[in-house]
């Protein structure tokens, strides 16, 4: 599980458009979404195929428990508004969602440099 917080001088609908593309173009599921505050998507499990075979070839039944039993992917990003601009809070659990929080730091880490 990974989070961060960056402060941002882009508007909060700025902000909200760029962690809907990140999220998006990743192919995650979109459980909740607030216009302009939240966004909260689910994207694949989190397993090892490695295991998956093993299991397989060894027990079988076995194998379809486990896969059933791995914890989605998922992240989370709020937005608050502020008198500069605005907070973006990205909350990930799972490795996909981690590499998409990473894209979605770098995007504003950008923004960020770039207006200073």
């Amino acid at each position: 599980m990974g989070s961060f917080s960056n402060d941002s001088n882009l508007s909060v609908s700025e902000a909200f458009s760029e962690i809907q593309q990140c999220v998006g173009t990743a192919n995650y599921k979109i459980q909740n979404i607030v216009p302009n505050q939240s966004v909260t998507a689910e994207g694949k499990r989190d397993f090892s195929w490695a295991i998956v075979i093993i299991l397989a070839l060894v027990l079988w039944p076995a194998a379809i428990v486990y896969y059933f039993t791995r914890q989605r992917s998922s992240i989370t990003a709020t937005i608050t508004k502020n008198d500069e601009g605005c907070i973006i809070t990205v909350t990930s659990n799972g490795k996909s969602a981690y590499e998409i929080m990473g894209l979605i730091q770098n995007i504003f880490d950008e923004n960020t440099s770039k207006n200073s």
